[in-house]
């Protein structure tokens, strides 16, 4: 049986914002994301995440890339949005782990590349 939250109904899917410049590994995350039960929002860069974080206030989780193009990458987003809206999720993903976990929000996850839909999944536990 799905886990339910309090104020969702039993038919509500957790909301996850997947962010990657790299439409390949997008669709990858996404492909995962849905077969676990979660509805997936898509941004390429940190600005357009920001954008639809605010559009969209039932996203519950966000899983970020590290290296993006723009003013803001993986970890900058990750702090913005734990700025934000501290209730929500944090993964971060990155093929080399150099100091990333450091500069991380205390409650974010790091999950290093390549990784499985079930480790990402299990990551959100939403």
């Amino acid at each position: 049986m799905p886990k339910v939250q309090t104020g969702m109904t039993a038919n509500s899917k957790s909301v996850v914002l997947v962010v990657d410049d790299d439409a390949l590994v997008r669709v990858h995350s996404n492909l995962a994301l849905e077969d676990a039960g979660y509805e997936v929002v898509e941004a390429s860069n940190a600005a357009d995440a920001l954008v639809k974080l605010e559009e969209r206030p039932d996203i519950a989780a966000l899983f970020t890339d590290v290296r993006m193009p723009g003013a803001l990458n993986g970890i900058d987003l990750a702090n913005a949005v734990h700025a934000r809206r501290p209730d929500i999720a944090i993964v971060v993903t990155s093929g080399v782990d150099n100091g990333t976990t450091d500069a991380l929000p205390k409650a974010a996850r790091f999950v290093q590349k390549p990784y499985t839909g079930a480790q990402l999944s299990k990551l959100l536990q939403l």
